[in-house]
């Protein structure tokens, strides 16, 4: 019987996986824009759209690609939306990744794969959700199951204030009002693009409106990995959601965002951890450690006893290398990252605890493409799938 239960539950989660929509974005970095990528990170940025083109076929509910311009207009919308498989609308698709990459100057692109699990499934993609306001468009794609009524009742205060929905009518295609038919018809995701929104500016901030109402929602009792997001106002990329739930990319020339990455490239995907934040835009990477608490009903954790310490580096202050030691479960997966004190990512490698379950770490003061850096105090990070440590250390040259 135990054995059978055990297979259920194998068996669900990969029925999940295969369901699951696709999210999907890249950046430009500094002083280019996708048109602009060299030969050969075109080449990269091509298979990650073949590596989405392929994804496709198990997504039923259709797909979408837009992108924000260097000039940034208000008004952006999807360069197209389709309520059909993109292996079986391949025409569109390419034309559409092809818009993308050759023409108006694109900064950034997002795409998604939808597998209907709310709203009305007979539509196009209705992602990315878009939001207008004072000359700044935003957008939200999403992958999860938010309730809709919690949702509801959270942007209108237990329906006491129902203005906020009044002032923004459903998107999902002419679906009609809130009150009417308009609510059968909506996706939860763009009930979550107007929360966000309402904190957005409620709070006068973006990091801090994420940061209310997702931390709101996880209260709530809504895990991380039914809160797998990518939200941008043109400019920046603001990623969150479970555990390894999307995966994070750089090359020399560009960054990207994918919830199944390739395979096949040279790129070093790295999962992102439930709770953190990550901020990108052409000037780097950001990390919000803890922006909202990792919930103990997330199903992408395992619950396992927490076990990873990180012992203090030596020499601290240092002019050469620094070493530290990481004791952990053995065969576990560390990621170690150090970041300057604005939360620039200087470095970051991920490696296996041996048998012993200690691994002596050395950094030997190099970037990531191996380049020298300036003095000063850095934060190293160690992190698994379930928790995370940090300490300061001091370069002086």
């Amino acid at each position: 019987m135990r054995v059978f239960l055990q297979l259920v539950l194998v068996l669900g989660i990969l029925s999940e996986s295969l369901i699951a929509c696709r999210l999907y974005a890249i950046c430009a970095k500094s002083g280019l824009t996708i048109p602009t990528l060299s030969t050969s990170e075109q080449s990269i940025v091509l298979n990650q759209f073949t590596v989405l083109f392929n994804q496709s076929e198990f997504m039923a509910n259709g797909w979408a690609l837009m992108g924000y311009q260097v000039a940034n207009p208000d008004s952006v919308e999807p360069i197209y939306r389709s309520d059909s498989p993109a292996t079986e609308d391949s025409t569109a698709y390419w034309n559409s990744v092809s818009t993308l990459m050759n023409d108006n100057e694109h900064i950034i692109g997002i795409g998604h794969l939808r597998a209907a699990t709310s709203g009305d499934n007979t539509v196009p993609n209705p992602h990315p959700f878009l939001f207008y306001e004072n000359g700044i468009s935003y957008s939200l794609i999403h992958h999860g199951t938010v309730n809709k009524d919690l949702l509801h009742d959270l942007i209108t205060n237990n329906g006491t204030e129902i203005s906020w929905l009044n002032e923004h009518e459903p998107q999902t295609f002419g679906g009609g009002p809130w009150q009417g038919e308009g609510w059968s018809s909506v996706v939860d995701s763009e009930l979550l693009m107007l929360y966000v929104m309402q904190n957005i500016d409620f709070e006068g901030s973006i990091i801090t409106g994420l940061e209310m109402a997702l931390s709101t929602l996880v209260e709530a009792g809504v895990p991380h990995s039914q809160l797998n997001l990518i939200f941008s106002n043109g400019n920046d990329l603001y990623v969150f959601g479970g555990a390894n739930g999307l995966s994070i990319a750089e090359s020399e020339e560009h960054y990207a965002v994918m919830t199944l990455p390739p395979s096949n490239d040279e790129l070093n995907w790295v999962g992102i951890s439930p709770g953190d934040l990550i901020v990108i835009n052409e000037d780097g990477i950001t990390y919000h450690s803890g922006f909202a608490e990792t919930d103990p009903k997330d199903p992408s954790i395992v619950p396992i006893e927490e076990f990873l310490i990180m012992l203090p580096a030596y020499p601290n202050p240092f002019n050469g290398s620094v070493t530290f030691d990481l004791m952990a479960r053995s065969n576990e997966f560390v990621t170690y990252s150090i970041f300057t004190l604005t939360g620039k990512v200087i470095y970051r490698h991920n490696l296996q605890i041996p048998n012993t379950g200690l691994k002596k770490v050395m950094w030997n003061v190099k970037s990531q493409n191996n380049q020298n850096i300036a003095s000063g105090t850095y934060i190293i990070k160690a992190s698994t799938n379930n928790e995370s440590k940090t300490q300061k250390i001091v370069f002086i040259k």
